[in-house]
């Protein structure tokens, strides 16, 4: 049987988390339109600061304290997003009725917040909602495979409270190092967190066209912009080889049968069956670079790198 979500509560905190890395830049910014929405009052902000080294904590600390932001800033000294938002979902995440994910680099519309809320009380079959892109150069594009596929986006979303309670209660977690963790997140919602039984079912992600941000503009003759650019690309092409190892441990296994990491499981995966799996270097270049660095990398992080680190707190 589906699960039918009651109303999202009209009482009640609603839970920002921010995931940011390096973003001294900005981070400051995304704090500010947060305090600027519309159910500012409503929100308790949890900012998750993860591999970061460039000040970004000082500069978050006091825009949280400047905006008046109740919360919580934590730094994570080990760089991975996918393990920042176990950490939130299973650890550090307050109690409320609705749950927004977003990046430390975005700057939130001031009706977003209420408007993916409004989405969700209007849709009880939806277990998250998902905002749309406004700027850049694929952002149309990409509004159109948002309404005709819904997804989760990472720069913005929501999940209903109920939906958490439960994830976290069946002890599901991304896998550490995972690049697209909000894609399985997404497919998290699609299939009721039962991979296997539950179906794929794109009603239980509700698009909300209105809800939106802004992201700074890419200038790739800028240093920062082009470093920034070719990490993507490298990521990206970390993600296609990861995605296929994912499929196979999700038909395998289901969410719960997922390794804890994800280079891990790429490797594994490709080490069953090298000759049509490894990829080509004339078909895709930049995989092969991926995948040789995975080789070539040290062991993983120690304990102490995964622990969060509360740096300020305020109610």
């Amino acid at each position: 049987m589906t699960w039918q979500a009651p109303s999202v509560p009209a009482e009640g905190p609603w839970s920002v988390a921010v995931f940011a890395r390096n973003e001294a830049e900005r981070i400051g910014h995304c704090l500010r339109a947060l305090a600027r929405c519309e159910d500012a009052a409503r929100l308790h902000v949890t900012v998750l600061l993860n591999g970061t080294t460039d000040g970004s904590a000082a500069i978050a600390a006091s825009a949280l304290r400047e905006a008046r932001l109740p919360g919580a800033l934590y730094d994570i000294p080990h760089g991975d997003k996918s393990h920042a938002v176990n950490l939130f979902l299973h650890r550090l995440r307050p109690a409320a009725g609705l749950y927004l994910m977003m990046d430390g680099y975005v700057e939130i519309r001031p009706d977003a917040p209420r408007l993916l809320a409004r989405r969700l009380a209007r849709r009880p079959d939806a277990l998250a909602a998902a905002a749309v892109p406004s700027t850049g150069r694929s952002a149309a594009a990409l509004r159109r495979s948002m309404m005709e596929h819904p997804g989760l986006h990472g720069s913005l979303f929501a999940l209903r409270g109920g939906f958490v309670e439960r994830l976290a209660r069946a002890g599901l977690r991304l896998p550490r190092g995972l690049y697209r963790g909000d894609g399985l997140l997404g497919s998290m919602v699609l299939h009721d967190l039962d991979a296997l039984g539950g179906g794929w079912i794109g009603s239980r992600i509700a698009v909300e066209p209105g809800a939106s941000w802004a992201n700074p503009p890419s200038h790739l003759w800028r240093w920062r912009d082009l470093r920034r650019h070719g990490r993507r690309m490298m990521q990206q092409a970390r993600g296609r080889l990861q995605n296929a190892a994912l499929r196979s441990a999700l038909y395998a296994g289901g969410f719960a049968g997922l390794p804890e990491d994800a280079d891990r499981m790429l490797l594994d995966w490709i080490a069953a069956d090298p000759a049509a799996r490894a990829p080509r270097p004339w078909k895709d270049p930049l995989a092969c670079l991926a995948l040789a660095r995975i080789r070539q990398s040290g062991p993983g992080p120690s304990p102490e790198g995964l622990e969060p680190r509360l740096l300020w707190a305020g109610a």
